[in-house]
């Protein structure tokens, strides 16, 4: 039976909608992840094409080619299928993000940087209208929540292992310095994924490179208590 609410609408009862909650699968079979993987990306296509007001569960599962039915077993609506969208999108960023700082000392200088930026805007397949889509999405939930986690990682790395100045050996930034860069980075970054008209990205590069190495040259300069300086084995295996 249906419920009447008091506008005369039919509405589904609340036990059968406990139900459908209860029910609602989390993707772990080969299969299920397929037809998620396939609603996500059929997300991100209407999203390319339009915006997130335009979108809608119907269009999903058509484009998807499953059915609403089967688009509801996994997520109880739009809103869960975009943050479903920007949980995988973002944690593939993270992961490559702090692949980028922990990783062997690049050739060039500057090269840690450069990709850090790629991997920010090589995000959701480097498709730029769906990124400002999800970033509006995801402020919308909370400024800075979904990428808290990222950003706590960073000030670990920076504060733990230290970064390069230009022709400097590394050196350990305050949880303070370690604070102030890692959310300047991620401000530009940010700013830039979400610019419908963003300058050139090597432009980009080149410009956050010189930011960076200008403060961790001034942080070294600092008073000897600002910043400890790592062990010599440390300074060695670390690269700009």
């Amino acid at each position: 039976m249906y419920e009447y609410s008091r506008f005369g609408a039919i509405t589904m009862p609340r036990k059968t909608q406990q139900i459908q909650a209860a029910a609602r699968r989390s993707p772990r079979q080969a299969r299920s992840l397929h037809k998620v993987g396939l609603m996500l990306e059929a997300a991100m296509q209407l999203l390319d094409e339009g915006d997130l007001a335009s979108l809608t569960t119907n269009a999903v599962a058509a484009r998807a080619g499953v059915s609403i039915g089967t688009l509801y077993q996994y997520f109880d609506g739009k809103t869960a299928l975009l943050d479903a969208l920007v949980a995988r999108e973002l944690g593939a960023m993270s992961e490559k993000v702090i692949a980028a700082v922990q990783g062997a000392p690049p050739a060039a200088p500057g090269e840690r940087i450069r990709q850090i930026v790629r991997a920010v805007t090589g995000a959701y397949g480097g498709r730029g209208r769906v990124h400002r889509s999800l970033i509006e999405h995801a402020l919308s939930q909370g400024p800075g929540r979904r990428l808290s986690p990222l950003y706590a990682r960073l000030i670990v790395l920076f504060t733990s292992d230290g970064l390069p100045g230009p022709g400097r050996a590394a050196r350990r930034l305050t949880p303070a310095q370690a604070f102030v860069l890692t959310h300047a980075m991620a401000g530009v970054l940010r700013a830039l994924a979400a610019s419908d008209r963003p300058p050139p990205r090597a432009e980009v590069e080149d410009a956050l490179v010189r930011l960076v190495g200008a403060y961790i040259a001034a942080a070294q300069r600092g008073p000897a208590t600002a910043a400890a300086p790592l062990p010599a084995k440390s300074a060695r295996a670390s690269g700009a």
